[in-house]
């Protein structure tokens, strides 16, 4: 699957468990996955905009034919207060889990995004269960964009 191995960029889009202003809004994504002997590796880094920190993350999962799993590990979370503009970023860990089926012909990942929000903040807030779609497209080349690739050591 070398041919898999590179650059993406694609988007996910908040879905339920997210009320206005936040739910159907698009995050843009940049990654960079490496496909091995059923496994896949990488990071992936959101662009800065009004909902979304821009951070950079890591994963780790596996693709069996066409179907593709992997889970962003995150140790802190921006979440959006009673005011439902507000945000206060709380320390705590927690995965996202994004499942999908990978086109070979297209070179195109698309599918459904989870988060379980078990956790005591010194906020006392319940956090929903969330989820949302996904895509991303394999890059022919660096992706061209205002995207600083120098954050990330490439």
């Amino acid at each position: 699957m070398e041919e898999l191995n590179g650059y993406w960029e694609g988007y996910y889009i908040y879905g339920l468990g997210y009320d206005l202003p936040f739910f159907g809004e698009k995050v843009i994504l940049y990654a960079e996955l490496e496909f091995k002997d059923g496994i896949i590796t990488g990071h992936h880094t959101e662009k800065k905009s009004p909902f979304s920190t821009g951070g950079t993350s890591n994963f780790k999962g596996h693709w069996d034919d066409d179907l593709v799993s992997f889970t962003v590990q995150h140790s802190s979370n921006p979440v959006i207060l009673d005011d439902g503009v507000s945000t206060q970023n709380l320390q705590h860990d927690f995965e996202i889990t994004y499942n999908g089926s990978l086109n070979l012909f297209k070179k195109t990942i698309n599918g459904l995004w989870f988060m379980e929000n078990e956790m005591e903040t010194e906020l006392n807030l319940e956090i929903p269960i969330a989820e949302g779609l996904w895509m991303l497209k394999k890059m022919k080349r660096k992706p061209v964009s205002d995207f600083d690739y120098s954050l990330l050591g490439l």
